[in-house]
């Protein structure tokens, strides 16, 4: 077990895996289901993600999604503000944070609240159990 803070670990994980994204659209890493594992394995089994649009996504859905996408946004830049914690406990921690995608003169923006479960055999020893989006305006 880390000595690092739950949810420190979960401000990590955020930083770490929106890094991997933006390198992962942009195509800079190879398309192999290896290099998608730094995505896919941080996903619980039971992970759901509640999309901006409503649409409720399972972790096989969205794994395959993401995989397809790769290279297909050869200029977007990705930034997250710092991850906010609104519950910690043993196991679980809840929280927020933004996202920003721009693609060229476009700029999207994104409220996350995620829920985290403590998963030591993950990079950060955290793992995505539910994330719900909601636009923002810029």
């Amino acid at each position: 077990m880390t000595d690092t803070p739950l949810a420190e670990q979960c401000a990590t994980e955020v930083d770490d895996l929106h890094a991997f994204f933006e390198l992962w659209f942009v195509g800079e890493l190879p398309q192999r289901r290896e290099e998608l594992a730094r995505f896919a394995d941080v996903l619980a089994e039971d992970f759901r993600m509640i999309q901006p649009s409503g649409l409720t996504r399972t972790r096989e859905g969205i794994t395959t999604d993401v995989f397809d996408a790769h290279g297909a946004r050869s200029d977007v830049t990705i930034e997250t503000s710092p991850f906010e914690p609104r519950h910690v406990g043993r196991e679980t921690c809840l929280g927020t944070y933004e996202e920003w995608q721009s693609t060229g003169d476009d700029r999207t923006g994104r409220l996350a609240t995620v829920l985290f479960r403590r998963a030591p055999e993950t990079p950060n020893g955290v793992e995505w159990v539910h994330l719900h989006e909601t636009w923002l305006e810029d």
